[in-house]
């Protein structure tokens, strides 16, 4: 009887993943957005309206037009301790013009599942208007993981072959399209918008390892898009408050509000606080805190440590960034 509950366990789980990996782009996990860059993170999730520094390019690629020096950072974030991802930043003025450039990469996972997401933007202004596009591509693998012969020992040697042979592998590959608005109607005052995956086609293929059972093979969709509008107050010298307001584009999806709060203290210290509330019944708000390191080495050389704080119903989470400026 035992032999049996096992069996079954071990069938219906490997169904599972089977059907998952058939349908790998419809899962939370795939590409999907924990909230990149400590210091918006420690804004609450809040930055489509600022996108002021290296972040950039993800965020809101309107938002390049603003810097003035060569950034370069990286951070990484354990999601939930179980899947670790990698980001890094870079964005560069074009010299006597009032346009940027800028760069993000993303990677996670692991032979399991891997993702990588490169983003390229470019922003420009016009007076109090900017604009931004940025070109992404993705890639995705995934059932590359080596399954342990010894961890099914309950079971006889047609059987775990049985279950071996339904394992699927494969891979993703596709692009998207981000574009953003920024408008500065004072020195005071941002707004921002950015539409996420305005054009995101992806094109899956999977296997199993047994040429006795089929996976779903090739098949092509499009990743969702995300509609934010944010906005950046300069309540001070050295004080800002942000907001993000992302609405749902289905019924599947929530509205989500965004908020944070930025100061600076004896010129080297920053602090940040904020929150990400869904407009919904459920325990999913998150809280934030965070604080930084803003150091000047010589001339425009700078270094800068920031650190935040993701208090989570699921489970709180913390992260580190190291950036760059010359």
């Amino acid at each position: 009887m035992k032999r049996l509950i096992l069996l079954l366990f071990t069938i219906t789980v490997l169904a599972t993943g089977n059907a998952q990996a058939q349908e790998l782009s419809m899962i939370p996990g795939s590409f999907v957005d924990i909230g990149f860059g400590t210091r918006p993170v420690g804004m609450g999730f809040a930055f489509v309206g600022l996108a002021d520094d290296e972040n950039s390019p993800y965020w809101n690629p309107a938002g390049l037009t603003q810097i003035t020096d060569i950034k370069a950072g990286f951070s990484q974030a354990d999601q939930l301790g179980l899947i670790t991802y990698n980001y890094a930043s870079a964005t560069m003025p074009i010299p006597g013009q009032n346009h940027a450039v800028g760069i993000s990469v993303i990677s996670s996972g692991d032979d399991a599942m891997e993702e990588l997401s490169i983003h390229a933007a470019y922003g420009i202004r016009f007076n109090i208007v900017s604009l931004g596009v940025a070109v992404k591509y993705r890639n995705a693998s995934f059932g590359n993981n080596s399954l342990n012969r010894d961890d099914y020992v309950v079971f006889d040697d047609a059987e775990i072959d049985a279950g071996f042979g339904q394992q699927v592998f494969g891979d993703a590959n596709g692009i998207g399209l981000d574009l953003g608005l920024m408008i500065h109607p004072s020195d005071q005052v941002q707004l921002g918008v950015v539409l996420r995956d305005a054009y995101a086609p992806m094109s899956w293929n999977s296997e199993a390892r047994s040429v006795e059972y089929q996976a779903r093979g090739e098949y092509d969709e499009d990743l969702p898009y995300e509609l934010i509008i944010g906005s950046a107050l300069k309540l001070s010298k050295n004080f800002l408050a942000v907001v993000d307001f992302q609405p749902a584009t289905s019924s599947e999806r929530t509205n989500w509000v965004r908020a944070g709060v930025e100061g600076r203290l004896v010129n080297v210290l920053m602090v940040r606080a904020g929150t990400e509330q869904g407009i919904n019944e459920l325990d999913d708000d998150r809280f934030t805190v965070g604080t930084g390191l803003d150091i000047k080495i010589k001339d425009k050389l700078r270094l800068q440590s920031d650190f935040a704080y993701v208090i989570d119903p699921i489970q709180n989470s913390q992260r580190i960034s190291f950036t760059v400026s010359f």
